[in-house]
Protein backbone atom coordinates (compact mmCIF):
# COMPACT_ATOMS: atom_id res chain seq x y z
CA UNK A 1 0.00 0.00 0.00
CA UNK A 2 1.41 2.96 -0.95
CA UNK A 3 1.31 7.05 0.68
CA UNK A 4 -0.15 9.52 -1.77
CA UNK A 5 0.90 12.85 -2.03
CA UNK A 6 0.19 14.76 -5.65
CA UNK A 7 1.52 18.48 -5.60
CA UNK A 8 -0.39 21.16 -7.85
CA UNK A 9 -0.24 25.09 -8.86
CA UNK A 10 -2.56 27.10 -7.26
CA UNK A 11 -3.11 30.52 -9.30
CA UNK A 12 -5.24 33.17 -10.03
CA UNK A 13 -8.40 34.44 -8.44
CA UNK A 14 -10.62 31.78 -10.35
CA UNK A 15 -8.37 29.17 -9.91
CA UNK A 16 -8.11 29.97 -5.95
CA UNK A 17 -12.22 30.18 -5.55
CA UNK A 18 -13.02 27.29 -7.62
CA UNK A 19 -10.42 25.12 -4.99
CA UNK A 20 -12.17 27.06 -1.95
CA UNK A 21 -15.84 25.97 -3.35
CA UNK A 22 -14.85 22.09 -4.00
CA UNK A 23 -12.74 21.99 -0.29
CA UNK A 24 -15.73 23.21 1.46
CA UNK A 25 -18.66 21.92 -0.91
CA UNK A 26 -20.11 25.44 -1.93
CA UNK A 27 -20.74 24.30 -4.86
CA UNK A 28 -21.53 20.63 -6.67
CA UNK A 29 -19.21 17.72 -6.02
CA UNK A 30 -19.53 14.60 -8.39
CA UNK A 31 -19.08 11.63 -6.27
CA UNK A 32 -19.61 13.12 -3.23
CA UNK A 33 -22.45 12.06 -0.76
CA UNK A 34 -24.39 14.61 0.73
CA UNK A 35 -25.24 12.42 3.90
CA UNK A 36 -21.53 12.17 4.63
CA UNK A 37 -21.05 15.62 4.66
CA UNK A 38 -20.79 15.78 7.90
CA UNK A 39 -17.79 13.74 8.23
CA UNK A 40 -15.59 16.70 6.38
CA UNK A 41 -13.16 18.71 8.41
CA UNK A 42 -11.34 21.75 8.53
CA UNK A 43 -8.33 21.69 11.17
CA UNK A 44 -6.37 25.41 9.78
CA UNK A 45 -8.57 27.70 7.87
CA UNK A 46 -9.61 31.12 10.24
CA UNK A 47 -11.02 32.77 6.92
CA UNK A 48 -14.00 32.89 5.32
CA UNK A 49 -12.36 31.16 2.18
CA UNK A 50 -8.92 30.58 0.64
CA UNK A 51 -8.87 34.00 -1.05
CA UNK A 52 -8.66 35.77 2.21
CA UNK A 53 -6.12 32.77 4.05
CA UNK A 54 -3.61 33.19 1.40
CA UNK A 55 -3.97 36.92 0.92
CA UNK A 56 -3.73 37.66 4.60
CA UNK A 57 -0.43 35.32 4.50
CA UNK A 58 0.67 37.60 1.57
CA UNK A 59 0.13 40.48 3.98
CA UNK A 60 1.74 39.26 6.79
CA UNK A 61 5.06 38.76 4.87
CA UNK A 62 4.98 42.20 3.43
CA UNK A 63 4.22 40.79 -0.17
CA UNK A 64 1.44 43.68 -0.79
CA UNK A 65 1.81 43.43 -4.57
CA UNK A 66 1.64 40.69 -5.99
CA UNK A 67 1.78 39.71 -10.20
CA UNK A 68 -1.77 38.59 -11.32
CA UNK A 69 0.04 35.19 -13.55
CA UNK A 70 1.89 34.64 -9.71
CA UNK A 71 1.29 31.02 -8.46
CA UNK A 72 -0.20 31.82 -4.77
CA UNK A 73 -0.46 28.47 -3.43
CA UNK A 74 0.37 24.54 -3.71
CA UNK A 75 -2.11 22.56 -3.35
CA UNK A 76 -1.25 19.32 -1.79
CA UNK A 77 -3.80 15.84 -2.06
CA UNK A 78 -2.78 13.76 0.68
CA UNK A 79 -4.10 9.68 0.79
CA UNK A 80 -3.01 6.33 0.70
CA UNK A 81 -3.52 3.32 -1.95
CA UNK A 82 -7.67 2.25 -1.79
CA UNK A 83 -7.11 -0.39 -0.17
CA UNK A 84 -5.79 0.88 3.42
CA UNK A 85 -9.02 1.79 4.24
CA UNK A 86 -11.94 -0.87 5.37
CA UNK A 87 -14.63 -0.46 3.37
CA UNK A 88 -18.47 -1.91 3.29
CA UNK A 89 -20.09 -3.56 0.42
CA UNK A 90 -20.80 -0.66 -1.39
CA UNK A 91 -17.28 0.14 -1.48
CA UNK A 92 -17.81 2.76 1.67
CA UNK A 93 -14.63 3.73 3.64
CA UNK A 94 -16.14 2.57 7.19
CA UNK A 95 -14.14 4.54 9.69
CA UNK A 96 -14.12 7.98 10.67
CA UNK A 97 -10.79 9.91 10.60
CA UNK A 98 -11.65 13.23 11.82
CA UNK A 99 -9.67 12.08 14.98
CA UNK A 100 -7.96 9.57 13.72
CA UNK A 101 -3.69 9.24 14.53
CA UNK A 102 -3.75 9.11 10.41
CA UNK A 103 -4.85 12.80 10.59
CA UNK A 104 -2.90 13.73 13.15
CA UNK A 105 0.13 12.64 11.40
CA UNK A 106 -0.25 13.73 7.95
CA UNK A 107 -1.20 17.37 9.64
CA UNK A 108 2.08 17.24 11.69
CA UNK A 109 3.66 16.61 8.68
CA UNK A 110 2.71 19.46 7.12
CA UNK A 111 3.02 22.18 9.77
CA UNK A 112 6.65 20.81 9.93
CA UNK A 113 7.75 20.83 6.63
CA UNK A 114 6.15 24.53 5.84
CA UNK A 115 4.43 26.41 9.31
CA UNK A 116 2.57 28.93 8.76
CA UNK A 117 2.74 28.77 5.04
CA UNK A 118 0.13 26.38 5.81
CA UNK A 119 -3.32 27.84 5.53
CA UNK A 120 -5.86 25.54 5.45
CA UNK A 121 -5.96 21.40 6.12
CA UNK A 122 -9.24 19.95 5.17
CA UNK A 123 -10.41 16.14 5.58
CA UNK A 124 -12.83 14.91 3.12
CA UNK A 125 -14.94 11.68 4.31
CA UNK A 126 -17.68 12.18 2.05
CA UNK A 127 -16.15 10.31 -1.00
CA UNK A 128 -15.15 6.83 -1.72
CA UNK A 129 -11.70 7.31 -0.50
CA UNK A 130 -10.61 9.64 2.74
CA UNK A 131 -8.09 12.11 1.40
CA UNK A 132 -6.77 15.48 2.38
CA UNK A 133 -6.58 19.14 0.55
CA UNK A 134 -3.79 21.31 2.09
CA UNK A 135 -2.81 24.75 0.86
CA UNK A 136 0.45 26.29 1.00
CA UNK A 137 1.28 29.76 0.03
CA UNK A 138 4.94 29.34 -1.42
CA UNK A 139 6.57 32.22 0.80
CA UNK A 140 10.51 31.42 1.05
CA UNK A 141 12.35 32.02 4.29
CA UNK A 142 13.73 35.70 3.17
CA UNK A 143 9.65 36.65 2.35
CA UNK A 144 9.81 36.16 -1.97
CA UNK A 145 6.87 34.93 -3.12
CA UNK A 146 8.44 32.45 -5.42
CA UNK A 147 7.02 28.23 -5.90
CA UNK A 148 9.52 27.65 -8.73
CA UNK A 149 12.10 28.34 -5.95
CA UNK A 150 10.32 26.20 -3.24
CA UNK A 151 9.29 23.35 -5.49
CA UNK A 152 11.60 22.04 -7.59
CA UNK A 153 12.46 18.23 -8.87
CA UNK A 154 14.59 17.81 -6.53
CA UNK A 155 12.66 18.89 -3.55
CA UNK A 156 9.64 17.40 -5.03
CA UNK A 157 11.34 13.71 -4.82
CA UNK A 158 12.54 14.34 -1.06
CA UNK A 159 8.80 15.56 0.00
CA UNK A 160 7.86 12.28 -1.43
CA UNK A 161 10.54 10.14 0.25
CA UNK A 162 9.93 12.34 3.52
CA UNK A 163 5.64 12.05 3.38
CA UNK A 164 6.90 8.00 3.16
CA UNK A 165 8.48 8.28 6.36
CA UNK A 166 5.82 10.04 8.26
CA UNK A 167 3.28 7.34 7.12
CA UNK A 168 5.07 4.00 7.63
CA UNK A 169 3.80 3.57 11.36
CA UNK A 170 0.55 2.97 9.48
CA UNK A 171 1.86 0.65 6.65
CA UNK A 172 2.64 2.70 3.83
CA UNK A 173 5.34 2.97 1.76
CA UNK A 174 6.87 5.17 -1.02
CA UNK A 175 6.16 4.44 -4.55
CA UNK A 176 8.47 3.62 -7.28
CA UNK A 177 11.29 6.73 -7.45
CA UNK A 178 11.89 7.85 -10.92
CA UNK A 179 8.54 6.46 -12.02
CA UNK A 180 7.36 7.86 -14.78
CA UNK A 181 3.76 7.33 -14.30
CA UNK A 182 1.16 10.26 -14.26
CA UNK A 183 -1.02 11.54 -12.14
CA UNK A 184 -3.94 13.40 -12.27
CA UNK A 185 -5.56 15.89 -10.38
CA UNK A 186 -9.15 15.70 -8.75
CA UNK A 187 -11.05 16.86 -11.17
CA UNK A 188 -10.34 14.70 -13.95
CA UNK A 189 -11.06 11.86 -11.70
CA UNK A 190 -14.27 13.22 -11.47
CA UNK A 191 -14.07 13.39 -15.38
CA UNK A 192 -13.38 9.85 -15.93
CA UNK A 193 -15.83 8.48 -13.32
CA UNK A 194 -18.72 10.49 -14.31
CA UNK A 195 -18.57 11.78 -17.96
CA UNK A 196 -16.32 8.68 -19.54
CA UNK A 197 -17.30 5.83 -17.08
CA UNK A 198 -18.84 3.94 -20.12
CA UNK A 199 -15.40 4.62 -21.83
CA UNK A 200 -13.86 3.06 -19.31
CA UNK A 201 -15.83 0.27 -18.91
CA UNK A 202 -15.28 -0.39 -23.71
CA UNK A 203 -11.54 0.21 -22.57
CA UNK A 204 -11.21 -2.40 -19.87
CA UNK A 205 -12.77 -5.03 -22.30
CA UNK A 206 -10.61 -7.45 -24.25
CA UNK A 207 -8.19 -5.63 -26.87
CA UNK A 208 -9.42 -7.36 -30.05
CA UNK A 209 -6.91 -6.40 -32.72
CA UNK A 210 -3.83 -7.74 -30.55
CA UNK A 211 -5.08 -11.23 -31.33
CA UNK A 212 -4.66 -10.22 -35.36
CA UNK A 213 -1.56 -11.57 -37.13
CA UNK A 214 1.67 -9.78 -37.99
CA UNK A 215 2.09 -10.04 -41.87
CA UNK A 216 4.61 -8.71 -43.83
CA UNK A 217 4.75 -8.02 -47.37
CA UNK A 218 6.17 -10.61 -50.14
CA UNK A 219 8.99 -9.19 -51.84
CA UNK A 220 8.85 -7.57 -55.47
CA UNK A 221 11.21 -7.81 -58.47
CA UNK A 222 13.06 -4.67 -56.96
CA UNK A 223 13.20 -5.69 -53.84
CA UNK A 224 15.21 -8.60 -54.89
CA UNK A 225 17.98 -6.42 -55.92
CA UNK A 226 18.17 -5.16 -52.27
CA UNK A 227 17.22 -7.44 -49.99
CA UNK A 228 18.87 -5.94 -46.86
CA UNK A 229 16.83 -2.70 -47.51
CA UNK A 230 13.41 -4.94 -48.08
CA UNK A 231 14.35 -6.94 -44.79
CA UNK A 232 15.23 -3.31 -42.92
CA UNK A 233 11.76 -2.19 -44.41
CA UNK A 234 9.81 -5.53 -42.89
CA UNK A 235 11.27 -5.70 -39.43
CA UNK A 236 10.74 -1.78 -39.21
CA UNK A 237 6.49 -2.72 -40.24
CA UNK A 238 6.85 -5.07 -37.78
CA UNK A 239 8.08 -3.49 -34.95
CA UNK A 240 5.81 -0.36 -35.55
CA UNK A 241 2.93 -2.69 -35.27
CA UNK A 242 3.83 -4.11 -32.07
CA UNK A 243 4.67 -1.19 -30.58
CA UNK A 244 1.32 0.40 -31.44
CA UNK A 245 -0.59 -2.45 -29.95
CA UNK A 246 1.00 -2.19 -26.84
CA UNK A 247 0.89 1.32 -26.75
CA UNK A 248 -2.82 0.45 -26.93
CA UNK A 249 -2.48 -1.97 -24.03
CA UNK A 250 -0.55 0.75 -21.70
CA UNK A 251 -3.12 3.50 -22.70
CA UNK A 252 -6.49 1.48 -21.34
CA UNK A 253 -4.31 0.72 -18.59
CA UNK A 254 -3.34 3.77 -17.25
CA UNK A 255 -6.26 5.26 -18.00
CA UNK A 256 -7.75 2.42 -15.46
CA UNK A 257 -5.15 2.99 -12.97
CA UNK A 258 -6.20 6.97 -12.92
CA UNK A 259 -9.92 5.85 -12.16
CA UNK A 260 -8.96 3.73 -9.36
CA UNK A 261 -7.28 6.11 -7.49
CA UNK A 262 -10.71 7.26 -6.30
CA UNK A 263 -12.67 4.13 -7.17
CA UNK A 264 -13.40 1.20 -4.29
CA UNK A 265 -13.75 -1.52 -7.46
CA UNK A 266 -9.86 -1.30 -8.11
CA UNK A 267 -9.56 -5.11 -7.52
CA UNK A 268 -11.55 -5.72 -10.35
CA UNK A 269 -9.79 -3.54 -12.26
CA UNK A 270 -6.32 -5.08 -11.61
CA UNK A 271 -7.78 -8.63 -13.01
CA UNK A 272 -8.23 -7.10 -16.03
CA UNK A 273 -5.10 -5.50 -16.22
CA UNK A 274 -3.06 -8.83 -15.21
CA UNK A 275 -4.88 -10.45 -18.44
CA UNK A 276 -3.59 -7.44 -20.55
CA UNK A 277 -0.31 -7.91 -19.93
CA UNK A 278 -0.51 -11.49 -20.08
CA UNK A 279 -1.49 -11.19 -23.48
CA UNK A 280 0.78 -8.90 -24.40
CA UNK A 281 3.24 -11.17 -23.31
CA UNK A 282 1.80 -14.05 -25.49
CA UNK A 283 1.92 -10.89 -28.06
CA UNK A 284 5.82 -10.58 -27.65
CA UNK A 285 5.85 -14.74 -28.24
CA UNK A 286 3.65 -14.99 -31.34
CA UNK A 287 6.13 -11.83 -33.10
CA UNK A 288 8.74 -14.18 -31.85
CA UNK A 289 7.33 -16.79 -33.86
CA UNK A 290 6.65 -14.43 -36.87
CA UNK A 291 10.45 -13.17 -36.69
CA UNK A 292 11.47 -16.92 -37.23
CA UNK A 293 9.03 -17.56 -39.92
CA UNK A 294 10.32 -14.21 -41.66
CA UNK A 295 14.18 -15.61 -41.27
CA UNK A 296 13.08 -18.65 -43.34
CA UNK A 297 11.43 -16.58 -45.92
CA UNK A 298 14.71 -14.14 -46.33
CA UNK A 299 16.85 -17.78 -46.69
CA UNK A 300 14.08 -18.65 -50.04
CA UNK A 301 14.55 -15.25 -50.89
CA UNK A 302 18.48 -15.65 -50.80
CA UNK A 303 18.51 -18.15 -52.99
CA UNK A 304 16.27 -16.51 -55.45
CA UNK A 305 18.79 -13.79 -55.43
CA UNK A 306 21.59 -16.19 -56.03
CA UNK A 307 20.18 -17.91 -59.07
CA UNK A 308 19.59 -14.63 -60.50
CA UNK A 309 23.38 -13.94 -60.00
CA UNK A 310 23.88 -16.71 -61.89
CA UNK A 311 21.82 -15.86 -65.08
CA UNK A 312 23.07 -12.79 -65.07
CA UNK A 313 26.72 -13.81 -65.09
CA UNK A 314 26.00 -16.07 -67.44
CA UNK A 315 24.05 -13.70 -69.88
CA UNK A 316 20.73 -16.09 -69.23
CA UNK A 317 18.59 -13.77 -68.24
CA UNK A 318 17.82 -10.14 -70.23
CA UNK A 319 18.27 -7.15 -68.01
CA UNK A 320 15.73 -5.33 -69.85
CA UNK A 321 13.10 -6.49 -67.53
CA UNK A 322 14.71 -4.27 -64.90
CA UNK A 323 15.50 -1.26 -67.38
CA UNK A 324 11.31 -0.46 -67.66
CA UNK A 325 10.93 -0.50 -63.76
CA UNK A 326 14.10 1.60 -63.12
CA UNK A 327 12.91 3.87 -65.68
CA UNK A 328 9.35 4.54 -64.22
CA UNK A 329 10.49 5.05 -60.69
CA UNK A 330 12.79 7.92 -61.75
CA UNK A 331 10.41 9.20 -63.58
CA UNK A 332 8.24 9.64 -60.34
CA UNK A 333 11.52 10.50 -58.26
CA UNK A 334 13.36 12.78 -60.07
CA UNK A 335 10.44 15.26 -60.86
CA UNK A 336 10.25 15.80 -57.19
CA UNK A 337 14.07 16.35 -56.20
CA UNK A 338 14.08 18.60 -58.83
CA UNK A 339 11.34 20.71 -56.76
CA UNK A 340 12.66 19.83 -53.75
CA UNK A 341 16.33 21.39 -54.99
CA UNK A 342 14.21 24.81 -56.27
CA UNK A 343 12.23 24.98 -52.73
CA UNK A 344 15.66 25.10 -51.42
CA UNK A 345 17.31 27.98 -53.59
CA UNK A 346 14.24 29.84 -52.69
CA UNK A 347 16.19 31.21 -49.21
CA UNK A 348 19.30 33.26 -49.12
CA UNK A 349 21.98 31.52 -49.43
CA UNK A 350 25.65 32.82 -49.43
CA UNK A 351 28.06 29.48 -49.43
CA UNK A 352 26.97 26.25 -51.82
CA UNK A 353 27.91 24.28 -48.83
CA UNK A 354 25.28 25.39 -46.97
CA UNK A 355 22.42 23.91 -49.54
CA UNK A 356 23.31 20.52 -48.00
CA UNK A 357 21.99 20.86 -44.67
CA UNK A 358 18.70 21.99 -46.47
CA UNK A 359 18.21 18.94 -48.57
CA UNK A 360 19.09 16.59 -45.72
CA UNK A 361 16.51 18.11 -43.55
CA UNK A 362 14.14 16.57 -46.50
CA UNK A 363 15.21 13.29 -45.94
CA UNK A 364 18.28 13.09 -48.98
CA UNK A 365 21.56 12.48 -48.56
CA UNK A 366 25.01 13.55 -50.32
CA UNK A 367 27.17 10.83 -51.01
CA UNK A 368 30.46 10.69 -53.25
CA UNK A 369 31.36 7.89 -55.44
CA UNK A 370 34.88 6.26 -55.90
CA UNK A 371 35.68 9.02 -58.95
CA UNK A 372 34.76 12.05 -56.16
CA UNK A 373 31.51 12.85 -58.28
CA UNK A 374 28.81 14.10 -55.56
CA UNK A 375 25.46 12.51 -55.72
CA UNK A 376 22.42 13.54 -54.51
CA UNK A 377 20.36 9.70 -53.28
CA UNK A 378 16.79 9.17 -52.74
CA UNK A 379 17.57 6.52 -49.83
CA UNK A 380 13.61 5.25 -50.51
CA UNK A 381 14.64 4.33 -53.84
CA UNK A 382 18.16 4.99 -54.24
CA UNK A 383 17.61 6.92 -57.27
CA UNK A 384 20.47 9.72 -57.66
CA UNK A 385 21.19 12.99 -59.10
CA UNK A 386 24.56 13.82 -60.49
CA UNK A 387 25.23 17.65 -58.94
CA UNK A 388 27.61 18.80 -61.22
CA UNK A 389 26.05 17.77 -64.66
CA UNK A 390 22.81 17.49 -63.74
CA UNK A 391 20.50 19.98 -65.44
CA UNK A 392 16.94 22.09 -63.82
CA UNK A 393 14.47 23.36 -66.85
CA UNK A 394 17.82 23.82 -68.83
CA UNK A 395 20.29 24.89 -66.84
CA UNK A 396 22.76 23.00 -65.25
CA UNK A 397 22.15 22.66 -61.50
CA UNK A 398 26.00 24.17 -60.65
CA UNK A 399 25.03 27.37 -62.29
CA UNK A 400 21.91 27.42 -60.32
CA UNK A 401 23.50 27.15 -56.84
CA UNK A 402 26.05 29.27 -58.02
CA UNK A 403 23.66 32.05 -59.06
CA UNK A 404 22.24 31.75 -56.10
CA UNK A 405 25.25 32.20 -54.01
CA UNK A 406 25.98 35.52 -55.51
CA UNK A 407 22.60 37.04 -55.23
CA UNK A 408 22.98 36.03 -51.60
CA UNK A 409 26.42 37.44 -51.26
CA UNK A 410 25.14 40.90 -52.90
CA UNK A 411 21.94 41.23 -50.62
CA UNK A 412 23.83 40.61 -47.52
CA UNK A 413 26.49 43.29 -48.54
CA UNK A 414 23.72 46.01 -49.82
CA UNK A 415 22.29 44.72 -46.09
CA UNK A 416 25.24 45.86 -44.81
CA UNK A 417 26.40 49.02 -46.18
CA UNK A 418 22.85 50.17 -45.90
CA UNK A 419 22.56 49.68 -42.05
CA UNK A 420 26.47 51.62 -42.03
CA UNK A 421 25.23 54.47 -43.71
CA UNK A 422 22.31 54.74 -41.15
CA UNK A 423 22.73 58.04 -38.67
CA UNK A 424 23.81 57.28 -35.71
CA UNK A 425 20.84 59.45 -32.93
CA UNK A 426 22.43 60.57 -30.07
CA UNK A 427 20.30 61.61 -27.28
CA UNK A 428 21.01 64.09 -25.35
CA UNK A 429 18.61 64.14 -22.74
CA UNK A 430 19.35 63.05 -18.66
CA UNK A 431 23.35 64.82 -19.50
CA UNK A 432 22.51 66.81 -16.40
CA UNK A 433 22.12 70.10 -18.86
CA UNK A 434 19.94 73.12 -16.92
CA UNK A 435 18.57 76.00 -19.61
CA UNK A 436 18.75 79.60 -17.81
CA UNK A 437 16.33 82.24 -19.08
Amino acid sequence: MKAVCRVAKVKGAGSIGGKSDHNYRQGHVPNADPERLHLNHEYVLNYENLAKAIQAQLDHAGLHHVRKDAVKGMEFILTASPEAFKRDQQGQCVEDYRKSDWVKANLDFMKQQYGSNLVAFTLHQDEKTPHIHAIVVPITPDKRLCAKELFTPKTLRQLQTDYAAAMKPFGLERGIEGSRAQHVDMKHIYGLQQQERQTIEKDLQPVHTISAPLTIDKPGTLDLLNLERWKQQQEAKINAELNRRLDEIKQAAEKALKAAVANATAKEQQKVLAQRLSTSEALKQANFEKAQKTGKELATTTSKIDQIAVLLDEKRLNPKWSEGRADHLRSKVLPQMEADILECLKERLTDSNDLNPRLEKKGYKILKDAKGTFYLTDPKTEVRLNLITAQIKGEFLSELVEETVQRGIKEAQQEKEKKAQKPEVKNDQNRGYKIRR
